[in-house]
């Protein structure tokens, strides 16, 4: 996203939200109800709103991920079976409580953030790259071969070794950690 420009969003419509680069630390976007790091649109009068650049409207109707193969995503402001079903993100394994991309054919979730992600990370001095590899792998940090609660998720992978793996939920705690 290029317009970094004052924006609306239909959740906090009182104010504006503005775009704020010097913020280093955590937060949870008001909108997917997801962690958050680093820069993010912020409410403009001071209220505690802030939400993820990806989450801000105007954003994508539907998005494609490579990683995903065929799938094709459609923005949606609750989950599917929001307070029946338990959803959670086919990226990094958290739990979907917000706004979420959806495949209607492959029954799969992203939080936007995971949608938008970078394909490359430099977490403790080592540069690693996003794979979706199964699980055979085992993860540096937590030292399990899958996700949370046992589900199959991404991981992000060594470029200096191609051995060591971080699962995505891990390598933004390792993130927010440093930051």
């Amino acid at each position: 996203m290029a317009n970094h420009g004052d924006k609306e969003h239909g959740r906090h419509p009182q104010h504006k939200l503005s775009w704020d680069a010097s913020l280093n630390g955590g937060y949870t976007c008001a909108d997917c109800k997801f962690v958050g790091l680093g820069p993010r649109y912020r409410c403009t009068k001071g209220c505690n709103f802030q939400v993820h650049e990806c989450c801000v409207p105007p954003r994508p109707d539907s998005v494609a991920v490579p990683l995903f193969g065929d799938c094709r995503f459609k923005f949606l402001h609750l989950p599917p079976g929001a307070g029946v079903d338990h959803r959670f993100c086919d990226a990094c394994g958290t739990d979907v409580e917000g706004c979420v991309y959806h495949c209607f054919h492959c029954d799969r979730d992203m939080h936007p953030s995971c949608a938008c992600m970078k394909d490359d990370e430099v977490i403790g001095g080592v540069k690693y790259r996003l794979r979706d590899e199964g699980k055979k792998w085992e993860c540096v940090e937590c030292k399990m071969r899958l996700g949370l609660e046992g589900k199959r998720t991404w991981w992000y992978v060594s470029e200096e070794d191609g051995e060591s793996r971080l699962h995505v939920h891990c390598a933004r705690k390792l993130l927010l950690r440093d930051a």
